[in-house]
């Protein structure tokens, strides 16, 4: 399905088990970005079959010290940035191979180490789904921010 966010044109799963698995994932991101006690979110697309990571979506998460009394970021530059972000997302459809085996997806998230135990909420330890540069090219997309947030889009793919 095709929705209009932004500005931009952008397609939407309609998977309602995919919807159900990213709300609630989401959910949990939310949780940490208010605490500041998340440092990146990974979304990995995996081969079904060889268990190979084919795309690695990183989007390492920066916690910003506003200076005293600064106004916060007005919602029309965040909403630009997020625009540009996202436009850069939607860019590199041009580069990404086309995956025509069955692949699953997982988000990985990456969180301080304060003590917190994370399995509590339900995540539990995982690989990074790495994938070898060699065989890959890596792409850093634009960068978005809000008064308190600044975002580092990166994706990594593979060149086979």
């Amino acid at each position: 399905m095709v929705v209009n966010k932004f500005d931009l044109e952008l397609l939407i799963a309609t998977n309602e088990e995919l919807e159900t698995y990213v709300s609630s994932v989401l959910s949990q991101v939310e949780q940490w970005l208010m605490t500041q006690t998340i440092n990146q979110v990974v979304l990995v697309i995996v081969s079904k079959e060889t268990k190979k990571t084919l795309e690695r979506w990183v989007f390492d998460v920066k916690a910003l010290e506003p200076p005293p009394g600064a106004p916060p970021k007005p919602d029309s530059e965040v909403q630009a940035e997020v625009r540009s972000m996202l436009a850069g997302i939607r860019g590199t459809n041009s580069m990404l191979s086309d995956i025509q085996e069955p692949a699953l997806c997982n988000i990985l998230a990456y969180i301080a180490d304060d003590g917190q135990d994370a399995a509590a909420d339900g995540w539990e330890d995982t690989h990074t789904h790495a994938i070898e540069m060699d065989s890959a090219t890596e792409v850093k997309l634009k960068k978005a921010s809000t008064s308190v947030h600044q975002i580092q889009a990166t994706v990594v793919y593979r060149d086979d």
